[in-house]
């Protein structure tokens, strides 16, 4: 099982609120049924021995542990001049993009008290919204066509979760709303960032389109996903290369790659996929196979595993670390 490396390895997540879960629906043949509806049971994501065993470590101190997990917190607290968008991509579908994004968005809301906002910019049945327990009739189409002179207008088309994250989905309802550019985007963005201090962005598969260009050129920071696979470190790779060579060189120092296991066990030679992509200057967090992550609904963060809540943990604090300017956190 991968671990994260740096001050989160081991460390054991406080407990966390439970997130938004969306309201009961009349089923009925024009109706979109929630994925809580395809999960038999909520599990945890780690066995309940092992879970025992963590209890355990908790009950006999583990200081350490504690202070690395209390200097992130700290750091994650940090006040914001302006805002920070952070930016979430994968070279390809199914590399755990959307999942990472929300991860890692909630994980910044539960540490500020300023806004948080995880916005979905795959219009085509992204599921932001559903991993994260909201559901909405408005998205970024509607507000995109207005000029809201408050949050509290602005607030109208976004749902809260109960970690305190808002979440802006690009969908209606759960039903594909329709294609959108740059400027549709833009124009939603800039209705919402004057009045948060970071914003997740959630983009679609690939980096190559006129939106995800317009995105990356305008983020502070940037978290690359791929599958802990042979085939998903060398893609990560390719994309680092193109960040290299097609205009984004600025971007390389401030990428922090997640791996995302998506199999319990896998035979990749993770050393050295690890190596060859820091060789970037990269940092590469491992994010474990998860069972309660693995259902595919909406998560709940109390529920994760060890390993899962270490790598969040981990990665939040990488890309919230770039995107203020801190290049070398220190580790």
């Amino acid at each position: 099982e991968w671990e994260s490396e740096g001050p989160a390895e081991g460390s054991a997540a406080p407990a966390w609120p439970s997130p938004a879960q969306p309201p009961p629906q009349q089923q009925g043949a024009g109706a979109v049924p929630t994925a809580d509806e395809f999960v038999r049971k909520n599990q945890h994501g780690d066995a309940f021995v092992r879970r025992m065993g963590r209890g355990v470590r908790k009950a006999v101190g583990a200081s350490g542990q504690i202070r690395n997990q209390a200097e992130i917190s700290d750091y994650l607290r940090r006040p914001v001049g302006g805002f920070r968008q952070i930016t979430v991509v994968s070279v390809r579908g199914g590399a755990g993009k959307t999942t990472v994004a929300a991860l890692l968005a909630t994980e910044l809301a539960r540490h500020r008290t300023d806004r948080v906002i995880a916005m979905d910019a795959d219009a085509e049945l992204g599921s932001l919204p559903l991993r994260l327990g909201v559901r909405s009739e408005m998205s970024l189409f509607e507000l995109a066509a207005q000029r809201p002179r408050s949050f509290e207008e602005a607030a109208r088309y976004m749902q809260q979760t109960r970690d305190g994250l808002w979440v802006l989905a690009a969908t209606r309802g759960g039903r594909i709303t329709g294609e959108f550019g740059y400027d549709t985007f833009q124009a939603a963005f800039s209705a919402v960032s004057r009045y948060v201090s970071i914003a997740v962005t959630d983009c679609s598969a690939g980096i190559l389109t006129d939106l995800h260009k317009g995105i990356l050129g305008q983020s502070h920071s940037v978290v690359l996903v791929t599958p802990g696979t042979v085939d998903g470190a060398l893609s990560a790779r390719g994309a680092l290369e193109w960040f290299a060579q097609g205009g984004q060189q600025r971007l390389l120092p401030r990428t922090v790659i997640a791996m995302v296991s998506h199999a319990p066990q896998i035979g990749a030679d993770l050393t050295r996929a690890t190596q060859m992509l820091t060789a970037w200057g990269t940092p590469v967090v491992h994010v474990p196979y998860d069972r309660h992550v693995a259902a595919g609904s909406a998560f709940d963060m109390t529920r994760l595993g060890e390993g899962a809540q270490a790598a969040v943990s981990r990665i939040a604090y990488e890309a919230f670390a770039r995107s203020l300017g801190d290049l070398t956190p220190n580790h």
